[in-house]
């Protein structure tokens, strides 16, 4: 630094105390513009691990900013860092959680509650089901994290070919030279992995029954499979000669770049599928170098024909997954109302890999697909609840009904969805009907419009003349399907067409709502009901992605930073690149203090 800069610079202390103002002031702020907030919001919680140890309590708002030219856009903004300092049990948890919810008054605001999928969530759910927030409807607000879905059932499927060890060692910090090709963050501390794994254990074990024949399905040659590619990738890793080597057999091939094998990543499966794509593109040139008896791999890891066309299986197998993935993984992008028709591209992909019509697909690959389906069946709606396991995969399991409500009722009110899409996505009369059921007891009971109150009354008023014959069963079947009367706006909501864009695609349902809250159109109620539901976050990739900020504070080597200084520095770091520190405010928020503490001493003085 400059000798000036240096000479200008405040002390330490000073800055750590101005840090903790920091955090103080806007935190005060950020108190102040949720008080003016109409409509709902969205808790997202997520923990981790500092490189000194201490455990964190991540918690991240949702919600739909108005903007003044009646646009609007989703925001996700840090509540706050919390050290735990007990074991992770759910009812600690929930007392966290509710004494930051306190501290920032959102206890009449929080409509859902959106966590990755551990064990132990389920029990914080109950516990502040019991807080009496007033739009917290406990399991049925609560959302599992879709990202966290998709990457358990993407190791399902790799599972029969060797994927996971146990004996792999989880390295952490993770070298800065392997994969990320997902834009959310999938680190996962020890027992994160070890919760993950034990999940999946118990899934498959409790999959369909397998016949006599299910040895085939996970023979030695399948398992072996990835870990020959991984062997291949080391040593071309470790050995500068070999990589050389391998270069110059690539380019005589006129294989495609990079030449280069990608290295897989313990718990990351992406990088597997990383890895699947480099093994098919340089396929030519392995088949080639692994005869180098100098430069190539031991034998035992040589590859053949079947392991390639396994490896182009694969491919085609976890790419929707990856793309999907992607989507579901930018900061504020993925809602609700994208995830049912993510969920049918996933049941319909496995589905047909499945069916007859992929018989070239090896009987492992189709069975660990069948096994990746019943999973998606169990976090994402079991054939008893959702319909959309259509292949004879065995005995999903129950799942309540409840979960799923956020899900069904933001199907509904989608302006390019409505019932329409269940009844072309062949769900039975009962599940839509029960769909229709959600979202009306929704609107009834919280976005309902009083009766308007009136005096006069219509001349010659008296009983209606029933009606008989066909038009007795019209009004019956209007009533029953709209509510208690025929102009229910739900019904006329279901009633009427599906708006679609210009391609004939669906459109931005909370553009589209917004568009009809410029027009003045409430749809009886159901404008800001669809404003809060579809503004419903599906994954927990903003509270990963919060974390990221220690790196600018929190170094990856052990230090002596105190706890409170650790979360309160990552929070400020937050807040800073989210633009939540305006120029002056530490000077304001001081001077606002002084003058309170005068106006204390005044007060003081007068009573004496």
């Amino acid at each position: 630094m400059h000798p000036m800069v240096v000479k200008n610079l405040p002390p330490q202390r000073t800055v750590l105390d101005d840090i903790a103002k920091l955090y103080t002031a806007v935190q005060e702020s950020l108190i102040e513009t949720f008080k003016n907030h109409k409509g709902a919001m969205y808790l997202g919680l997520d923990t981790w691990q500092s490189p000194n140890g201490f455990d964190v309590l991540g918690t991240v708002i949702y919600r739909m900013v108005e903007e003044d030219k009646g646009g609007f856009h989703l925001e996700a903004m840090l509540l706050d860092f919390v050290r735990l300092q007990k074991s992770h049990t759910g009812v600690y948890l929930a007392e966290t959680v509710q004494l930051i919810v306190d501290k920032f008054g959102l206890q009449d605001k929080i409509y859902g509650i959106v966590t990755d999928n551990a064990s132990n969530n389920q029990t914080v759910i109950k516990e502040i089901q019991t807080s009496w927030w007033p739009h917290f409807k406990g399991e049925s607000t609560w959302v599992h994290c879709f990202a966290h879905i998709l990457n358990l059932i993407a190791q399902v499927l790799l599972r029969p070919f060797g994927s996971h060890k146990r004996n792999w060692v989880i390295q952490t910090p993770m070298a800065k030279n392997q994969m990320q090709t997902m834009n959310a963050r999938i680190e996962m501390n020890r027992s994160d992995c070890k919760i993950t794994v034990e999940l999946e254990d118990e899934d498959v074990n409790d999959l369909s029954d397998e016949d006599d024949d299910y040895d085939q399905y996970t023979s030695d040659s399948c398992k072996k499979t990835l870990a020959k590619f991984r062997a291949i990738a080391r040593k071309l890793n470790k050995s500068p000669n070999s990589k050389a080597h391998f270069v110059e057999i690539c380019q005589d091939l006129e294989c495609l770049r990079p030449h280069n094998i990608a290295r897989d990543v313990c718990m990351r499966w992406n990088s597997t599928l990383t890895q699947l794509f480099s093994i098919v593109r340089c396929s030519p040139a392995i088949l080639e170098w692994q005869k180098d008896h100098k430069h190539g791999p031991s034998r035992e890891y040589y590859i053949n024909n079947e392991d390639i066309h396994l490896a182009r299986n694969l491919v085609e197998v976890l790419e929707p997954f990856y793309d999907i993935t992607k989507q579901v993984s930018i900061r504020r992008a993925a809602r609700i109302s994208d995830i049912m028709v993510f969920i049918d591209q996933i049941t319909s992909h496995l589905s047909t890999a499945i069916s007859d019509k992929k018989d070239e697909y090896p009987p492992a690959l189709r069975n660990a697909c069948r096994a990746g389906l019943q999973l998606t069946n169990k976090f994402l709606g079991p054939d008893e609840v959702l319909g959309i396991c259509q292949q004879p995969t065995g005995t999903c399991k129950q799942v309540p009904s409840a979960i799923f409500t956020l899900y069904r009722v933001a199907m509904v009110l989608h302006p390019s969805f409505k019932d329409k899409y269940f009844k072309l996505a062949q769900w039975k009369l009962e599940w839509i009907q029960e769909s229709i059921r959600l979202t009306r007891e929704m609107w009834e009971s919280q976005y309902k419009p009083p009766p308007h109150a009136t005096n006069s009354q219509p001349a010659n008023a008296g009983p209606k003349k029933p009606h008989a014959g066909i038009l007795a069963g019209l009004a019956g079947a209007s009533e029953a399907r709209g509510g208690s009367t025929p102009t229910n706006p739900l019904s006329m909501w279901l009633a009427g067409g599906l708006n679609l864009n210009d391609d004939g695609g669906p459109v931005n349902p909370l553009k589209w709502w917004m568009r009809q809250q410029r027009s003045g159109n409430t749809h009886g109620g159901l404008l800001q009901m669809a404003l809060d539901v579809l503004s419903c976050p599906a994954t927990t990739v903003d509270v990963e992605q919060s974390f990221s900020f220690r790196r600018d504070y929190v170094s990856l080597r052990r230090h002596r930073l105190s706890a409170s200084l650790v979360t309160r520095g990552m929070a400020v770091s937050f807040y800073a690149k989210n633009g939540k520190i305006k120029s002056g405010v530490l000077r304001k928020w001081k001077l606002n203090k002084k003058n309170e503490e005068k106006r204390k001493g005044k007060g003081k003085s007068k009573r004496k």
